[in-house]
């Protein structure tokens, strides 16, 4: 039996040091046991969580349950470890056999590194046991601290980058009108571009960190995942503006791919496209403000349609992520008078 309890005790062990080495130091998404369980615990706190502020503590709290369950993990198979022999760990005063306990107390405190005086290994090979799992715990703890704040940085990135594509519309019909100056798009080519880079290390950032999308803003002008389709369905809108007045490629084409790439790197983790599409955007609001609309209804419905994956995409990250296709198309204007009424 207390064989038995060694060999698991030695698995948790191995289990949680994979876990933890491939999930910090590979770069290339979280570890077998990470992603399962926090894209489980996130999809059951997208369902089931009653508002976005507390979505946004579930998923915070989500981060350090993956980070308790490595050091649970690795303190728990150090301690079956030490019920291998009934002499593994002894009393330092009387040389008693330590009860169960007494082990646990043990093990932690050996991980942990902090040490103790009440108890001691039963002889030198205990001991030697007893010195690799301090330096098993010394390395969790080193690599779960150079892991986090990182993350923290990245969501700082996130929020900034939603910010951004925000305060150039709100929605996707928005960001061509505010640009529109009568006769062409202005500047808006500078914020193409600008936006390119981030949107690339964004996609870097959630392939290195893959707890990331755990991280919820509360606040929807913050919020990442509605301000990407934002930004994508606006793209898409310029197939129907004449070739004359759009953006340039070069500022267009780069970051097309720069979003694809993005969520190219989602769906190999944790995203998974809608059956369904989201609702084709309306080019009403465009005509009304004066630009040009070159394509009929059908062609645009033919453009969407070879974009369809891709805006399947679109609305799987925006729902999985807590939020509504409405928080995408809502304008301004209708918050305001949504507000007033």
């Amino acid at each position: 039996m207390r064989i038995f309890l060694g060999l698991l005790g030695i698995i948790l062990v191995l289990t949680a040091v994979v876990d933890v080495t491939w999930t910090t130091l590979r770069l290339t998404g979280g570890g077998w046991l990470t992603s399962r369980v926090t894209n489980l615990l996130w999809r059951l706190a997208v369902r089931f969580t009653p508002s976005h502020r507390a979505l946004a503590a579930v998923g915070f709290g989500i981060v350090l349950f993956t980070v308790a369950l490595w050091i649970l993990m690795i303190w728990a198979g150090w301690t079956l470890i030490f019920e291998t022999s009934p002499r593994a760990v002894l009393d330092a005063a009387t040389g008693r056999p330590a009860d169960v306990w007494e082990r646990i107390f043990f093990a932690g405190s050996t991980i942990i590194t902090i040490g103790n005086n009440q108890l001691r290994p039963g002889n030198t090979a205990w001991g030697i046991l007893s010195t690799i799992a301090a330096a098993n715990g010394f390395s969790l703890v080193s690599l779960v601290i150079t892991y986090l704040l990182p993350i923290v940085t990245a969501e700082i990135e996130r929020r900034r980058l939603a910010v951004y594509i925000t305060a150039l519309g709100r929605t996707p019909q928005e960001i061509l009108i505010q640009a529109w100056n009568g006769s062409s798009f202005g500047r808006l080519e500078d914020h193409l571009v600008a936006l390119t880079l981030p949107m690339t290390e964004l996609a870097q950032g959630h392939l290195a960190y893959p707890v990331l999308h755990c991280f919820h803003s509360a606040q929807r002008e913050a919020a990442i995942a509605p301000s990407l389709a934002v930004l994508d369905e606006a793209l898409t809108l310029f197939a129907s503006v004449p070739p004359t007045h759009r953006p340039d490629k070069a500022s267009l084409y780069p970051l097309r791919q720069a979003i694809a790439e993005f969520l190219s790197t989602l769906s190999q983790a944790h995203l998974e496209p809608e059956r369904r599409q989201p609702p084709s955007p309306s080019l009403e609001r465009l005509r009304e403000a004066g630009i040009p609309i070159a394509a009929s209804e059908g062609e645009i419905e033919t453009v969407l349609d070879t974009l369809a994956d891709r805006r399947r995409l679109l609305l799987g990250l925006v729902e999985q992520e807590g939020w509504s296709w409405e928080d995408v198309t809502r304008s301004t204007t209708d918050l305001k008078e949504r507000f007033e009424s």
